[in-house]
């Protein structure tokens, strides 16, 4: 064969093979093009001030070598421990975040429960989360869907956990601890129109087991065993000692008081509050909760607030006891009517005579016992910061210059804390 053949046979092959190349290109659809997915809605991420975190075994002091790092977290409630120490926390992800800080906040220790233990809400000081000082401490859980109520409890300041069952998944009302192994634990169920069922549970060694004190579901006022009666919702709880303690009830009108003498076992009407010219215009009274102060195991007191539903305000005033609440003297105050977001969000007393009550963007304060009320110096920072975050979650006095307030802006899920080191006379973002 010669080359001339062979060239023309290369070229008639050629030829056929571009050929059909075409014919199935032209024949082909071209790929379609990939449609965006529509974007999905997202959900404001939860957000509040950068705090610096140290690793827990750093012991949270100054410590230029312990290894840190900041994050962003949203804060829902906080309660100071000491003059320099203090907890707060907030819930990410059905995960609580719990934080502790020994320098004021300048540095912080996640000591937060395992990220396992879910939690359907945020939980509040002296209801879900209670510490008697920065080494023990005790966190409910509530009960929710399949999962049980249980008791998460810490003696080495969070650096380990561990849980017991309480058996019983009603809603906590309350929690008290007067020492690391002493405490009780108050749940209700049932409630309607200012009634509820309460059960009464102690413990006597931290927390580990609980035992039953008393429940009311069969209450008689004349049982030869009283307990706390189902009308009237529980607002606080306060033992002064392993077998004294008092609970406060609110009820359609006046507050009530219920005390034992023997654990909780036992209860007994306290003192009645009497109706004061003060209250009598009120469309609902709102009882406050039960303090005593810390530098007195017998001297406390609790907000009263008369509710006015026209102008959606309430006016404050106090009841103080001097005897560990067996008696309580109602004292008027002379603070103008709270109105606003922020009205519900009462006056704190440190002691019998010295409080503060934040009402709009101005901090009062009194030393004659709500008396007489000084506005302090208007704070720039925290009048900046009521603007960006105006509703307040919390105020606290440790001593009568140091503060630390809460605030937050529900919308966005943010929220920043607040201290200062003057008496709320100027503020700075911790």
């Amino acid at each position: 064969m010669s080359f001339k053949t062979i060239g023309l046979k290369s070229v008639t092959l050629l030829v056929l093979i571009l050929l059909t190349a075409i014919t199935i290109a032209a024949c082909s659809s071209p790929p379609p093009e990939p449609v965006p997915s529509p974007q999905q809605p997202t959900e404001a991420p939860e957000e509040g001030q950068t705090i610096t975190i140290i690793t827990p075994d750093a012991e949270n002091v100054e410590n230029n070598y312990a290894p840190k790092y900041q994050i962003q977290t949203k804060l829902t409630d906080f309660e100071l421990l000491s003059e320099s120490e203090g907890i707060a926390w907030g819930v990410t992800k059905n995960s609580l975040r719990l934080y502790i800080t020994r320098n004021n906040g300048k540095t912080w220790a996640n000591i937060s429960p395992s990220s396992n233990i879910q939690f359907s809400t945020n939980p509040i000081y002296e209801k879900d989360i209670f510490f008697t000082d920065p080494h023990n401490g005790w966190v409910i859980r509530g009960a929710y869907g399949i999962a049980e109520t249980i008791v998460l409890r810490t003696h080495n300041g969070g650096q380990t956990w561990k849980i017991s069952s309480l058996g019983d998944n009603n809603p906590i009302s309350s929690i008290f601890f007067i020492s690391p192994k002493r405490g009780w634990l108050l749940t209700s169920w049932g409630t309607s129109n200012y009634k509820e069922s309460k059960a009464l549970y102690s413990t006597i060694n931290g927390g580990a087991t609980w035992e039953v004190n008393m429940q009311n579901e069969q209450y008689s006022p004349i049982s030869p065993n009283p307990s706390i009666p189902i009308p009237g919702l529980t607002t606080g709880m306060i033992f002064r000692s392993g077998t004294k303690g008092f609970v406060t009830l609110q009820t359609a009108t006046l507050p009530r008081i219920f005390v034992t003498s023997d654990r909780g076992n036992h209860w007994r009407a306290g003192q009645p509050f009497l109706l004061n010219d003060n209250l009598k215009d009120c469309d609902r009274v709102i009882t406050g909760k039960p303090y005593l102060f810390r530098d007195s195991n017998i001297k406390g007191w609790m907000y009263v607030g008369c509710q006015t539903d026209k102008d959606k305000s309430i006016i404050y005033h106090g009841y103080f006891t001097a005897n560990g609440g067996d008696n309580w003297r109602f004292v008027p105050f002379t603070l103008r009517k709270f109105t606003g977001t922020n009205r519900e969000v009462a006056p704190v007393f440190l002691n019998s005579y010295v409080g503060w009550a934040l009402n709009g963007n101005v901090i009062y304060q009194t030393k004659d016992q709500g008396a007489t009320w000084k506005p302090l110096p208007v704070s720039g920072v925290l009048q900046s910061k009521l603007k960006e975050y105006p509703e307040v979650v919390k105020l606290q006095f440790y001593s009568e210059k140091l503060a630390w307030l809460l605030i937050e802006k529900k919308e966005d899920k943010k929220s920043i804390l607040l201290q200062s080191t003057n008496g709320g006379i100027s503020w700075r973002v911790m």
